[in-house]
């Protein structure tokens, strides 16, 4: 008990209530026990100045930013080209030199358009919002590379275009870390109800949008790029729509997402003799081609979630989780159905959002701290005046092609997948909405309260609706 330091006991009441009745998730639950240490509170003041509108580590953020925005305001104001996977597709299909200079050419106008849109959007913000240090790290590093992109000269040769692919290369890298800043920040801006649910939902949706959209045009480049190199006069079969989209087998996806998942959760549930099986029916031999990382992201989420329910509703041996296949000839309809109790229609809508309440989302942060191998920090490099270095990873004599072979082995979406269980983040589900969405696609929830839930998941079929102009979503 806390000793009484005071005569009035009006005020020991008062003082011994608050103390008794707090919430076992304090403000700063996610801050480890130790940091608070006197040691550690000296080693934190040094920072203290970081938490003003201009942080000292920032070449960007200082004073005179917002009043040297003229050359931004100008790309701003300029629209974005758009451009269907169709174009994207009938482009590959015979490649020649011009052909991989025009891209290369294309994608150097048009990211600094794009990246300048996010910008002014981050801009626009509330200053407690585009001031929180996670939105900081994404508007440095948005503006880093807008400053990179937009001097690059026009390139002209096969030779000019190969150093042009390392700088894209370094600069996905690099870019890495902004997906879990991006919803680190969602986090915090719940933790601090800095902005209305719905503006935050409208927020993240434009944003990772907007990432999808940039990282298909970049990866497609790369990839006609890097098969002009190894086979500059292949014809590619009928409704090829690029390298990064390959030709899925539904079933064998499932299983090896539900693979992943098993292994994960055999170390928190160690005392389960047999985890659910998964039974899969319907159209057995369902193919479509998608982008792999994005697919396996869908099904992992929404099997996890299932996997967790079933185990915990039931303690003796778990039924299946069924997946039912419907393959028509635009759409792939995916129906993954449980009996690990449901969910509360009260809270159905609320799985959607990126909003949290603030006891939620102190949980979901201290799990996003605990994550082994995250990255956190940019590797850009800038000049004292904060122009922007690309250094295409220090080694020169590197190929295009040995850069490429190593950044295909790095994805953010693959560590999420990865993490220990034990981190829920509260965010798988609406970031799959917005994935699902951006491939003309559908992600919804029916839940019997007591039973179980029906999930359906709903995907386009590229190569019929690939003349729908997805990535004008700048």
């Amino acid at each position: 008990m806390i000793p009484r330091t005071t005569k009035c006991q009006k005020c020991h009441r008062y003082v011994f209530k608050r103390l008794n009745t707090t919430s076992s998730v304090s403000p700063f639950s996610y801050i480890h026990a130790d940091a608070l240490s006197d040691i550690s509170k000296e080693e934190i003041a040094k920072h203290i100045k970081n938490l003003g509108p201009f942080p000292t580590y920032s070449n960007i953020l200082n004073p005179q930013h917002f009043y040297q925005n003229a050359v931004l305001l100008d790309y701003s104001k300029r629209d974005p080209h758009p451009v269907s996977l169709r174009q994207l597709a009938g482009f590959g299909n015979t490649l020649t030199k011009q052909k991989i200079i025009n891209s290369a050419n294309f994608v150097r106008i048009e990211l600094p358009i794009r990246l300048a849109l996010r910008i002014r959007d981050l801009q626009t913000l509330p200053f407690g919002v585009v001031n929180n240090f996670h939105l900081a790290q994404i508007y440095e590093s948005y503006y880093h590379s807008f400053n990179a992109f937009r001097k690059i000269p026009k390139i002209n040769t096969i030779e000019e275009n190969e150093n042009f692919c390392k700088t894209l290369s370094t600069l996905l890298d690099d870019h890495l870390f902004n997906l879990s800043h991006l919803l680190m920040g969602a986090l915090e801006i719940s933790i601090a109800e800095s902005l209305p649910q719905h503006e935050l939902d409208s927020f993240m949706s434009s944003m990772l949008r907007s990432r999808i959209s940039r990282r298909v045009i970049v990866e497609e480049h790369l990839s006609l790029s890097e098969n002009y190199l190894k086979k500059p006069y292949d014809k590619k079969p009928p409704h090829y729509l690029g390298e990064m989209f390959q030709n899925c087998n539904a079933v064998d996806q499932f299983n090896q997402v539900s693979s992943m998942i098993k292994k994960s959760l055999i170390e928190k549930y160690p005392e389960i003799d047999s985890l659910p099986d998964l039974k899969i029916e319907g159209d057995l031999n369902c193919k479509f081609q998608f982008m792999i990382p994005h697919l396996h992201y869908l099904i992992h989420e929404i099997l996890k979630n299932s996997y967790e329910a079933t185990i915990n509703f039931h303690k003796d041996k778990p039924p299946p989780i069924k997946v039912t296949i419907i393959d028509s000839k635009k759409n792939v309809l995916f129906r993954i159905s449980d009996q690990g109790g449901g969910i509360n229609h009260n809270k159905l809508k609320s799985i959607w959002s990126f909003g949290k309440s603030p006891e939620l989302a102190r949980k979901s942060l201290a799990n996003f701290h605990s994550i082994p191998g995250l990255q956190l920090y940019s590797n850009l490099k800038v000049t004292a005046s904060g122009s922007s270095i690309v250094n295409n990873n220090n080694d020169e004599n590197q190929s295009f092609i040995e850069m490429q072979e190593k950044a295909k082995k790095k994805s953010t979406l693959s560590d999420l997948m990865s993490r220990p269980q034990e981190f829920k983040l509260g965010m798988g589900l609406p970031m799959c909405s917005v994935y699902a969405d951006y491939w003309n696609g559908k992600l919804e929830m029916n839940s019997l309260e007591g039973y179980g839930s029906d999930t359906s998941l709903t995907l386009s079929k590229l190569g019929y609706h690939s003349n729908i102009i997805q990535l004008d979503r700048a």
